[in-house]
């Protein structure tokens, strides 16, 4: 086997993951990394659920072509704010057409299927197998999980990173709404014991940072979409090979904004036939308060404490810290 599985023997886990929802989970390790471009590199086990094993072999074999643009990234730290910029500088800004297919399917999330089963029981690598090219590929794995064929072809790619404490509040609301029955305080503090799917975060953003010769990967962070979008904006442009005037930068800007996204239900992740999604609660939603710091009134000074110091300490090499910390 080209992965090793680790039975996750955490007290508080195995106490706590039946009522919280949390099944099949387990740590899983690559056992071969001599394709991927990182100096004296051993990462950890990642988070997912037993479904991976019924997928290696699809996951390692996936093809990889040369006109794949993808975007990656840790759950819940811009990805979908990201991919649509993305799908929109390389198609024209062609707004009609991105308002009348829903982003999964212009946008596809390649490996799902390791954390959960598709609606129709398919398996999401065969979906994204069988698109016509140029695809578009949405992905959370980490650099040592990335298929084979990816490091031969290196397809244009966009990572996009954001604040530690932020992703924690934002990935807590994501998973209850979705599956997870635990509390706030049980979800921020398994996150810290790399227990939830693709942690852990600190070496997830750190292995896309510590590629050695990898032009095709352009990196963004979250807070910078926020502060100066249309700076960023002109970036992907210039890393795509793009460009748009002024007046069609702005355009893009307003179509990206968060009172415009949150409302798209090409990007969303709504159900649409649902009439009461618009009335839902910010925390109920699944594009939900867009803040840069909104984890500033969601934590107790305990946790902020907390996520500051595990950071601090999982963070080995310390040339690493100025991407958690501004």
């Amino acid at each position: 086997m080209s992965y090793e599985y680790i039975e996750i023997g955490d007290p508080d886990f195995l106490e706590n993951h039946i009522q919280n929802e949390e099944l099949d989970y387990i740590l899983v390790r690559k056992r071969s990394l001599e394709n991927v471009p990182i100096d004296h590199w051993k990462p950890p086990a990642y988070c997912f659920t037993r479904r991976f094993k019924n997928f290696e072999s699809e996951l390692t074999n996936f093809e990889v072509k040369h006109d794949d643009v993808w975007v990656a990234s840790y759950p819940k730290s811009g990805t979908t704010w990201c991919q649509e910029m993305v799908w929109l500088i390389c198609n024209g800004l062609n707004y009609d057409a991105a308002k009348t297919q829903h982003l999964r399917k212009r946008f596809p999330f390649l490996d799902i299927s390791l954390i959960h089963d598709l609606p129709d029981g398919r398996s999401s690598f065969q979906k994204v197998e069988s698109m016509t090219s140029p695809r578009f590929i949405k992905t959370h794995l980490p650099v040592s999980m990335l298929p084979k064929q990816y490091w031969d072809v290196l397809p244009k790619t966009v990572y996009v990173h954001r604040n530690v404490k932020s992703v924690a509040v934002s990935y807590y609301h994501h998973s209850k709404n979705y599956f997870y029955r635990g509390t706030k305080e049980q979800f921020v503090r398994s996150f810290m014991k790399d227990l939830q799917f693709y942690s852990p975060i600190h070496s997830h953003v750190i292995g896309y940072h510590s590629l050695k010769g990898c032009e095709n990967i352009l990196h963004l962070r979250y807070e910078d979409m926020k502060f100066d979008l249309k700076k960023v904006a002109e970036k992907v442009c210039s890393f795509f090979g793009h460009y748009y005037s002024n007046t069609q930068l702005e355009g893009l800007c307003q179509h990206l904004s968060f009172g415009s996204m949150k409302n798209n239900v090409s990007c969303n992740y709504e159900d649409e036939t649902d009439a009461t999604w618009i009335d839902k609660e910010p925390d109920d939603r699944f594009i939900r308060r867009g803040q840069v710091d909104s984890w500033k009134s969601e934590l107790t000074s305990e946790l902020n404490r907390d996520l500051d110091e595990w950071t601090k300490t999982s963070v080995k090499d310390k040339k690493h810290l100025s991407l958690f910390f501004e």
